[in-house]
């Protein structure tokens, strides 16, 4: 990966790489929705765009600012190359370890037998349902 990255290139590879290992990376609208929730900074989602493949090459400090939190790397990240290729690094290597891990938690399901691969899949049936609702407890609006 070159060090020397646009601001356009570093943000393409945070959407590209930093996602929930279940899933594929987030939208722009994700993003910008994203973004509003934890920030308070509004963007759309064609902003979000138009900065990941450069068409706008002037972000707003303030925009700045909110994609790093959202992806969770320091504002440095988009300015500074060194910064750039730690984070990179370590975004790398969680998905390796991640990468390594389902493979590790499959290989030991197929050792189980048939009957105690069904009780790891409905406690994790169980568990995904428990997350998904607190999930979308989070999002309700809390009585004023």
């Amino acid at each position: 990966m070159s060090e020397e990255r646009s601001f356009a290139e570093r943000l393409a590879h945070l959407i590209a790489t930093v996602h929930p290992p279940d899933r594929k990376p987030y939208s722009y609208r994700e993003i910008a929705h994203g973004v509003a929730e934890q920030t308070g900074v509004s963007m759309s989602a064609t902003h979000v765009q138009q900065l990941a493949v450069g068409a706008r090459k002037d972000p707003k400090r303030s925009h700045i600012q909110a994609l790093a939190q959202f992806f969770g790397v320091p504002v440095t990240y988009f300015f500074d190359d060194e910064v750039a290729g730690q984070v990179d690094r370590q975004v790398e290597e969680v998905v390796a370890w991640r990468d390594s891990e389902a493979r590790n938690l499959a290989q030991r399901a197929m050792r189980l037998s048939p009957r105690d691969r069904e009780t790891v899949t409905a406690l994790l049936d169980q568990l995904s349902s428990y997350d998904d609702t607190r999930r979308r407890a989070g999002r309700r609006r809390k009585p004023e």
